[in-house]
């Protein structure tokens, strides 16, 4: 017999990720997205994939499997936004995915479908579809491989621990050694919890390590090759650095320990509470029912004094609290590192919810939740109407139709059938498509790195040189342009090599750098443009604002230098 409420938050999740899959083809953003975007195209075109450099320059930094993913994806499909997110979308919808049948093996298909319901309309996971990451790999690697290494320990299917440990390998080729780390703590809480000692010590896991090490052994000789056979490399400012050491420790526990310089010479002031705050918006509007979730499954374990069997399962509240203090515990803290315990969240919370809310056990509480969901519902529909209305008011017909559909849909199910969780889902449905096909290719509009590598790309000149001036980290004009920039400085200097060169340069300047340089080449610029510039991954109230959008952006300007040309 079909169960309609399973059937209903399938049919919720696969909307949001039809949702996603139409802002594929919106621009990187920089700097990060951007950043592996360009690394990723540079290794389309090099013969030498277990060795990844930037710019013509050794890459030591994160793991090469998005870099990989990417690359092969465009080699397949041609250049684009959508090849290089690609392979990071379906790695995310494997998320969502392992994340109702891990729900579903924990508990049960009810609790299963809406964890993934929620994972898939978590805002966290709306923005890591966009703004895609080395994260977006994680959370489907690691999701997946918890699933498959108990569903191994409950069937005993020899396939389920080699997809298990591949899911390892893959997450470690994703993130480093928390690839490995943050499966174990999941599973380990529950050994302990069940006293499960044997389980520590099974044999199998030899067979898991080998999975594990060839996975990784391309990498590992590529590092090898590239930085641990060459002692005299200037690396992040040193010399005789390992490239194994830095993946398999540095990188990760470096961060902890205070050898990496990710929270000692580059320190945001992320406190150990800075993930306590993050989650609360990380996973709206779901982080209230998880943070119940999580005091109600405390208070048992203190009461029951950790004894086995007061609580069904602890995989997802021992694996959120043991990732999560990991996780607090490094000096250099952003948002996105905590993206990975969304699934843990997710089963938390659709448990509390089906338990507390759905069986109307507690009237207030009851009420009280409900109480929220109509709030943040209200927010919600808020959001999507203050983008149109005052952020971005410029065509928005279709936009305002699909606005009124899914408000309506709310509303409707709100009075027939009184269900506030369905009428919040189409709530967030609105949102996530007024981002996906109007905020997002609006607000990237203003990313003048992106423009500008379009104009390249589609300029008649195919001129091949590219050299920025003054913005050194906007790797999305890279990225879309298809050029490997170099840098020149706005002096004398700076024309020197110019003319030198004696071939035609496009120039990617900001305003300093156009008030000193253009006056020196202003006879050899062939096309000039000027571009509005605004850093779009740091939205200000004043940006957001139309009327006073203008007094926040500044002006960037793409020149095709020509010394064989002269206007005079």
């Amino acid at each position: 017999m079909k169960d309609t409420f399973v059937q209903r938050c399938n049919l919720f999740s696969a909307a949001c990720i039809a949702i996603y899959a139409a802002g594929l083809s919106v621009d990187v953003i920089d700097v990060d997205a951007a950043q592996y975007a360009a690394i990723s195209r540079e290794l389309l075109s090099s013969d030498n994939w277990i060795e990844i450099t930037t710019r013509h320059h050794d890459y030591l930094d994160k793991p090469p499997l998005l870099f990989w993913l990417s690359a092969f994806s465009m080699k397949l499909f041609g250049v684009s936004n959508v090849a290089y997110k690609l392979p990071s979308f379906l790695f995310g919808i494997l998320g969502i995915f392992s994340t109702a049948k891990l729900g579903a093996l924990l508990y049960d298909r009810r609790t299963g479908a809406l964890a993934g319901l929620m994972a898939a309309t978590g805002l966290s996971v709306f923005i890591m579809f966009q703004d895609i990451r080395t994260d977006t790999l994680l959370f489907g690697t690691v999701t997946f491989a918890i699933w498959q290494i108990y569903l191994y320990l409950k069937s005993k299917n020899f396939w389920s621990l080699v997809l298990g440990f591949s899911g390892v390998g893959l997450a470690m080729l994703s993130k480093g050694p928390l690839g490995l780390v943050m499966p174990a703590m999941a599973l380990s809480a529950d050994f302990l919890y069940k006293r499960q000692w044997r389980n520590f010590l099974r044999w199998q896991w030899l067979v898991g390590l080998l999975i594990i090490a060839v996975i990784l052994l391309p990498m590992s000789i590529g590092l090898y090759n590239q930085f641990d056979l060459h002692p005299e490399k200037m690396v992040n400012g040193n010399t005789r650095v390992s490239g194994l050491r830095f993946f398999y420790w540095t990188q990760s526990f470096g961060r902890i320990t205070g050898e990496s310089d990710w929270g000692t010479k580059y320190d945001n002031g992320a406190g150990p509470l800075f993930f306590t705050h993050t989650f609360l918006w990380v996973f709206l509007p779901w982080s209230v029912l998880t943070l119940l979730a999580l005091l109600k499954s405390g208070i048992i374990l203190v009461r029951s004094r950790f004894r086995e069997g007061f609580l069904p399962e602890i995989i997802s509240f021992g694996g959120f609290v043991l990732i999560f203090v990991a996780l607090s515990a490094s000096k250099y803290k952003l948002p996105h590192y905590i993206y990975v315990l969304v699934p843990l969240a997710a089963i938390l919370s659709a448990r509390f919810y089906l338990v507390e809310i759905q069986s109307r056990k507690r009237p207030v509480l009851v009420r009280l939740i409900n109480t929220y969901f109509v709030i943040a519902g209200i927010a919600l529909i808020m959001i999507p109407a203050v983008i149109l209305l005052f952020v971005f008011p410029e065509n928005t017909g279709w936009m305002w139709m699909i606005f009124a559909v899914f408000t309506l849909a709310a509303v409707f199910v709100l009075w027939k059938d009184k269900s506030v969780l369905t009428a919040l889902c189409f709530v967030l449905l609105n949102c996530y498509a007024i981002g996906n096909l109007h905020f997002y290719p609006k607000l990237l509009t203003y990313q003048s790195g992106s423009v500008a590598g379009t104009i390249i790309a589609s300029d008649p000149s195919r001129c091949e040189n590219l050299y920025l001036v003054n913005p050194l980290y906007e790797y999305s004009v890279e990225f879309n342009s298809g050029i490997i920039p170099q840098h020149i400085y706005p002096d004398s200097s700076g024309y020197s090599t110019l003319m030198k060169s004696c071939d035609c340069a496009w120039l990617y300047v900001d305003q300093e750098g156009y008030d000193r340089l253009y006056p020196m080449i202003k006879d050899y610029v062939k096309r000039s443009e000027k571009l509005e510039h605004f850093a779009v991954q740091f939205l200000t109230p004043e940006f957001l604002n139309s009327s006073t959008r203008s007094t926040r952006v500044s002006t960037r300007y793409l020149l095709l230098f020509d010394p064989g040309t002269s206007e005079n």
